[in-house]
């Protein structure tokens, strides 16, 4: 008996649904602390989101020159 592999795309939409909740509770986590952290909250955010860019580009194979252009 053998697993059913995923599919690129749907591995992709499974690793996005569970990152975006982390990116929240991470800044939320920042946010909330009492050692004066607040200011990597943006930082935290952007790193985020280019690396969930950079997962959709390496999905997506037809999106990837563009996207690397732009870094």
């Amino acid at each position: 008996m053998t697993l059913k592999r995923r599919g690129k795309i749907a591995r992709t939409l499974i690793l996005m649904g569970s990152a975006g909740p982390s990116i929240v509770d991470g800044a939320r986590g920042l946010w909330r602390s009492d050692a004066g952290r607040k200011w990597l909250v943006p930082l935290l955010v952007f790193l985020c989101v280019t690396g969930l860019l950079l997962v959709v580009a390496a999905s997506v194979e037809a999106l990837a020159p563009f996207i690397y252009a732009i870094f």
